[in-house]
């Protein structure tokens, strides 16, 4: 089992946030977010709920919810979102995102616009963007990276990284009349600009302005953030740990390392090749193997018991007689020679203990995502997006789910999906539609009165086509009925 995610302090965040500035952290949404050439999106802008209305501190859920045909974008935007949550946590994009420009353009653009709101009453807006390219692996990169394979891998004689570069960050706070620039890294005479900013931000002197163009190589060499690299905040606080716009670019890590969640296809893949069930907790992402026992640091056992209990008496309420627990085995001591436990997660139905692994991978995709679902209805500073969250899951259970949310909860929720029962149940405002033109990928369905079905109208507009654009390749069934027969040899 492996930790992949870990809390602040474990991170060094309180070597850069003060006990003044702990007491009044912000809740943090995404309100806007806009993709050039990523993918199969040529351009595509999204405005949350949150950004087309003001939402009070703490008052309601903020969901975003993304449909359409298989291939239109939906998730092109998880897969930017968990780019976003990588380079904001100060960690390394993965090399899986280098085809991630779109066929025919040099680089992809990504842009995102955050609501800062503080227990005070100050409101700020803080705007963060970034160009990726893709840049070829020396021999020597190839190597380290694939130097703990198997003997019978074959180490491919081409591979890639992701290159970051053109970060620009602004905002507009309390006693600005516009929003100001603060970094913008795409000069190529300083890694910093505007100069007034970086003076105010790094200090001056020639050991500030080498520091930073040695910080810029690095970020640009391991595919990570020059902005929000830890080697980056680190020099900001040696010069003025109390500079509001450091604070904010802190506040924004610590919302990436603790708060912002994406789980992405892969997470369910794992899930329904029974490889492994991820569980997120406060102290990071457990990869169980349900397969067979696993070992817990002691550590970390109470308080995965607790969380594991929270998903529990969740789970029971979504599939009446139905809940999970650890079986302790034994115990036993890790590598490092520590106290840990042997322990397997099994369920429980009428009494009868029965392995996790033998459950259906709908239940273990609930159970994996439950901890997350919980996080995001009572906790407003979380935002969770998770592409294809209906896979596995009844329709009228996923309903209920997001109506929940919607009337009760607190935070973020983002999802796609296929399955159209949501549309019958929660509001329009939170909705979203893939369409066919790249140069216009996400809309918003117009002339929706508020008594009409939703579901209704998807339908009838994938038949009479009345919206600006586009939402559905037309299919004709009588060419499928052709194909299927050609390729089965038929004729």
């Amino acid at each position: 089992m492996s930790i992949r995610r870990t809390n602040y302090k474990r991170c060094n965040m309180n070597k850069l946030i003060t006990s003044e500035h702990a007491e009044n952290l912000p809740t943090v949404r995404i309100k806007k977010a806009i993709l050039k050439d990523f993918k199969n999106v040529g351009y595509g802008e999204i405005i949350f709920n949150c950004g087309r209305q003001f939402v009070p501190y703490n008052t309601e859920a903020d969901i975003l919810g993304i449909y359409g045909q298989n291939g239109s974008g939906k998730t092109s935007f998880i897969e930017a979102l968990s780019i976003l949550q990588d380079l904001m946590a100060g960690a390394a994009v993965s090399g899986a995102y280098a085809d991630c420009v779109a066929i025919g353009k040099k680089f992809s653009e990504l842009e995102f616009i955050f609501d800062l709101q503080y227990k005070n009453g100050i409101i700020r807006e803080a705007t963060y963007s970034f160009c990726l390219s893709r840049k070829k692996l020396s021999e020597d990169e190839i190597h380290e990276k694939y130097k703990d394979a198997p003997d019978d891998f074959e180490i491919p004689d081409e591979d890639y990284k992701v290159v970051v570069f053109n970060e620009r960050f602004s905002l507009i706070w309390e006693n600005a009349s516009k929003r100001q620039v603060i970094i913008d890294t795409s000069s190529k005479e300083s890694p910093f600009i505007p100069t007034t900013k970086r003076k105010e931000i790094a200090g001056s002197g020639k050991k500030t302005l080498v520091s930073l163009e040695v910080n810029k190589q690095l970020a640009y060499e391991k595919s990570r953030s020059f902005i929000f690299m830890m080697e980056t905040l680190q020099l900001f606080a040696e010069n003025d740990n109390k500079t509001l716009f450091f604070q904010v670019l802190v506040e924004l890590r610590l919302f990436a390392r603790n708060y912002l969640f994406v789980v992405d296809t892969k997470s369910s893949g794992f899930i329904r090749l029974n490889f492994a069930l991820p569980i997120y907790t406060g102290n990071g992402q457990f990869m169980f193997d349900v397969r067979r026992p696993v070992t817990i640091d002691n550590i970390h056992l109470d308080d995965l018991r607790a969380d594991i209990g929270k998903i529990s008496s969740v789970l029971t309420q979504l599939v009446p007689g139905l809940s999970i627990r650890f079986k302790e085995i034994s115990q036993t001591l890790n590598k490092d020679g520590e106290a840990a436990t042997i322990v397997m997660l099994t369920a429980y139905r009428e009494g009868k203990e029965i392995p996790l692994r033998d459950e259906s991978d709908g239940i273990r995709k609930i159970i994996s995502v439950l901890s997350l679902i919980i996080a995001a209805f009572n906790e407003r500073s979380v935002t969770v997006a998770i592409d294809e969250f209906d896979a596995g899951i009844f329709e009228y259970l996923l309903g209920e789910i997001l109506q929940s949310m919607e009337e009760s909860g607190k935070g973020q929720f983002i999802f796609t999906s296929h399955n159209l029962r949501p549309l019958e149940v929660i509001n329009k405002k939170f909705l979203y539609f893939t369409t066919t033109n790249p140069q216009n990928r996400y809309i918003r369905l117009k002339k929706v009165a508020t008594t009409n079905n939703l579901r209704d109208t998807y339908f009838r507009e994938i038949i009479l086509c009345e919206q600006d654009e586009e939402i559905y390749k037309k299919t004709k069934k009588f060419k499928i009925v052709a194909a299927l027969k050609k390729a089965g040899g038929l004729r």
